[in-house]
């Protein structure tokens, strides 16, 4: 792909972070700017690889981006594309990360986009149960999903700009429509951090004797609670509807635990549903 002139990255932390340094490593950008809230955490930024150069100042990093990527706590998002449209290059993209898109995108679509400049929601499907620059991973994206959730005032040209970025750091880009995008991962993410919590909470002092399988599946229950309930407050009625999924789901478990035939005829759907998902994600 052609190299962007100038990457501003508004919050370097994980995921900012991480696409700083594969962006950097990649060489997919003359520059990479990255926004901080302190001096100390622009320093680490730097040190880790993450940016080439970083400032306190929002306006001055997006001026002369080609690329403005809003990498911080879903409830900033906003505030911060309000911040940085007024000062926009007129052919410059500006995107986001965050897990929820409904809300997001209409609130930023709703404000006055300089003329040229286009917003295309993003969503790379990626990360781990740390936080801030220090857990991020150049490599992070390699092999994930990265959604983009384009509406119709999204140019063709922008969209595919944003999957050629997708496919040069690894990930494989998917275009959903917002709304959709957050009913998928209400059940695909969001549901998995609740059972998670619900798992460690559950398990009290069980867990001494825990095992690799409740391991891996309470892993992501030590990510930051902030963001999660953000992400919860944010998506709330797609989540109670994968909720209600899912206790459905655990219901018929309990009601067929005396039926042998009953309880592996359940146990196989799911053990073939998880085989053809490995096989689609080409999985070994």
């Amino acid at each position: 792909m052609t190299p962007f002139a100038r990457v501003a990255i508004v919050g370097v932390g994980l995921i900012g972070g991480s696409l700083g340094m594969a962006v950097r490593r990649r060489g997919l950008a003359r520059e990479v700017v990255g926004v901080t809230r302190t001096a100390g955490a622009m320093e680490a930024a730097r040190v880790r690889g993450a940016i080439d150069r970083g400032t306190l100042a929002l306006e001055d990093a997006v001026a002369g981006a080609d690329l403005v990527v809003l990498a911080t706590p879903p409830d900033a998002v906003v505030p911060a594309a309000r911040r940085a449209l007024p000062h926009l290059r007129p052919d410059a993209i500006l995107t986001d990360v965050t897990s929820v898109k409904g809300d997001i995108v209409g609130a930023i679509e709703a404000m006055a986009v300089r003329p040229g400049a286009v917003f295309v929601g993003g969503h790379p499907m990626a990360g781990n149960e740390g936080s801030g620059v220090a857990s991020a991973d150049a490599e992070l994206f390699e092999g994930a999903v990265y959604v983009l959730t384009p509406t119709e005032r999204a140019g063709a040209a922008a969209v595919a700009r944003l999957a050629d970025l997708a496919r040069a750091i690894g990930a494989r880009p998917v275009v959903l429509a917002p709304d959709a995008h957050d009913r998928a991962v209400a059940i695909v993410s969001h549901l998995p951090y609740l059972i998670a919590a619900a798992l460690v909470r559950v398990a009290d002092g069980a867990a001494g004797t825990a095992g690799p399988a409740f391991l891996g599946a309470t892993r992501v229950a030590a990510s930051p609670v902030e963001l999660w309930t953000q992400i919860c407050r944010l998506n709330r009625a797609p989540i109670a509807e994968a909720l209600a999924a899912f206790r459905s789901e655990l219901a018929q478990l309990e009601a067929a635990l005396d039926d042998r035939d009953r309880t592996g005829a359940l146990l196989e759907r799911a053990r073939a549903a998880r085989v053809r998902l490995g096989a689609a994600r080409g999985e070994a």
